[in-house]
């Protein structure tokens, strides 16, 4: 999928910083935010992968940068912020990054590396740069907001409730400046979720699946970049499931 998203009011060359940006989900919008003509600064621990993201944006005509960094690590974010600093001032960002879901860590650990990692680049974005911020948004999951999960470690239900629950209160007490929200995907194809794809559980759930497939990673994309941008200038607080309305079934 090819989405152009030109007409959503991002200026050209404003600077986004996105997290987890190697693969999944965050790779389709560092390369959909680089297509909107936004400068990406991709973070991520797999410098391979996040240079190979890096290399297609500026294949395509975008600028980009890759930033190794570990987001569960202060001092690696601080050093992080120090090489974005260096390309600009980021109006924007979206907080991808996280451990997969099948990570066996007990339920506070699992919060600190998933939410405490997302309020820790968070307040350190708003702590250099609040007077240029426009708007950030979250990856959270339809698990612990929509629907139970029984399938994945305690803390990951639990996790993605308070990132929503997060960006509720970011929203009221930055009065949109800048802006929070959240998506809320679905089952997604993405390499983490390879083995659960292939369960015999997943396959039959899918295959009452209303729209008759599984989200693809620029599906989410497309929304990140929606809620983003200015576009979206009166949207605040919201988590966004995109979920194909498999939640009902």
């Amino acid at each position: 999928m090819d989405f152009n998203f030109r007409g959503l009011g991002f200026e050209q060359g404003d600077l986004v910083v996105v997290t987890g940006a190697a693969s999944g989900i965050g790779r389709a919008t560092a390369l959909a935010a680089a297509r909107s003509g936004l400068t990406v600064a991709g973070w991520d621990m797999t410098a391979d992968a996040l240079n190979s993201v890096v290399d297609e944006i500026k294949t395509s005509g975008g600028e980009a940068a890759a930033i190794v960094c570990d987001v569960t690590d202060q001092g690696a974010l601080d050093e992080a912020w120090e090489q974005t600093a260096t390309l600009g001032r980021p109006r924007y960002l979206v907080n991808n990054a996280g451990p997969p879901s099948s990570t066996d860590v007990p339920l506070v650990e699992g919060l600190r590396l998933s939410v405490g990692s997302m309020a820790a680049v968070t307040e350190g974005w708003l702590a250099r740069f609040r007077g240029d911020a426009s708007s950030v948004t979250f990856t959270s999951s339809i698990a612990g907001n929509f629907v139970a999960s029984t399938v994945t470690a305690q803390w990951y239900p639990v996790a993605k409730a308070a990132i929503a629950a997060y960006v509720r209160d970011l929203a009221v007490r930055l009065r949109g400046q800048p802006r929070a929200n959240a998506v809320a995907p679905s089952l997604v194809e993405t390499p983490r979720m390879k083995a659960m794809l292939a369960s015999a559980t997943t396959k039959e759930a899918l295959s009452r699946h209303p729209m008759g497939r599984i989200a693809q990673p620029e599906d989410i994309a497309s929304c990140i970049c929606f809620l983003l941008s200015p576009a979206a200038s009166f949207v605040n607080g919201v988590l966004l499931p995109v979920d194909g309305a498999s939640t009902w079934v």
